[in-house]
């Protein structure tokens, strides 16, 4: 049975593998239609498919949103107000937010990869049929998509960076995007990030991605915040 890890990895590269392969295919079948529409095809489906997940988890998110908002009427546990995470990340490294090596460079690396060998294998050897040298492109491509992504990693879900939050007695509410979400104890793990003054904390994987279940909150009193949340961790 093949690990979910290896399936996110497999999962993370299959955009860029299917432009290359229907590029490929178009340049041998001298389908100028796949050849050169395949990027507009699969990044049209890709985007489709993001907005179908996103309206379907339309109730989920806001549920979340709702209970965002009671818990930050309730009494704070802690809070952390907009000015305050600025002061805190100042000087700190790592304060925006994101998946590690972006999805945008998993993408388009291993193409310029397919793209440029390509070019200078028909530039070299302009007897070879173009599908054929795209086709080298392609299997030389591979190492790099592979290298990238592990050195990516797997991500669990979309590290965020709050402007401000709030430690309630149901979870850490925080703001995101214009939104208020609320992340339910018991959370999974805590990073602490001391020399940041940052806490980098996982949640339970929410059901859709669109409600992030990783936060890195930033604050002056590190180990105030920290004694709060490792009362909320699951237990093993």
């Amino acid at each position: 049975m093949v690990s979910n890890k290896a399936f996110q990895y497999v999962k993370r590269i299959a955009t860029s593998v299917m432009i290359m392969v229907l590029i490929t295919y178009g340049m041998y079948t001298q389908n100028s239609w796949l050849q050169y529409g395949s990027i507009f095809i699969i990044m049209g489906l890709q985007m489709g498919y993001q907005i179908l997940k996103n309206v379907r988890a339309g109730p989920l998110v806001n549920a979340n949103m709702e209970e965002a908002a009671r818990s930050y009427r309730d009494k704070a546990l802690f809070s952390a107000k907009e000015s305050e995470v600025n002061r805190a990340k100042e000087g700190s490294k790592g304060g925006g937010s994101g998946m590690g090596m972006s999805t945008m460079g998993l993408l388009f690396v291993p193409l310029l990869i397919f793209i440029g060998t390509g070019q200078v294998l028909r530039m070299f050897f302009p007897d070879m049929p173009s599908w054929q040298s795209y086709a080298i492109g392609f299997i030389i491509s591979m190492p790099f998509s592979i290298f990238l992504q592990a050195r990516s990693g797997v991500s669990r879900g979309l590290m965020v960076t709050p402007k401000s939050y709030q430690i309630s007695r149901k979870g850490i509410v925080f703001d995101y995007s214009g939104r208020s979400y609320i992340m339910y104890f018991p959370i999974e793990k805590i990073n602490i990030k001391k020399e940041g003054k940052c806490l980098e904390v996982e949640g339970k994987p929410t059901q859709t991605t669109v409600i992030p279940n990783r936060v890195k909150l930033f604050t002056k009193d590190v180990n105030k915040l920290q004694k709060i949340l490792k009362s909320h961790i699951e237990s093993e």
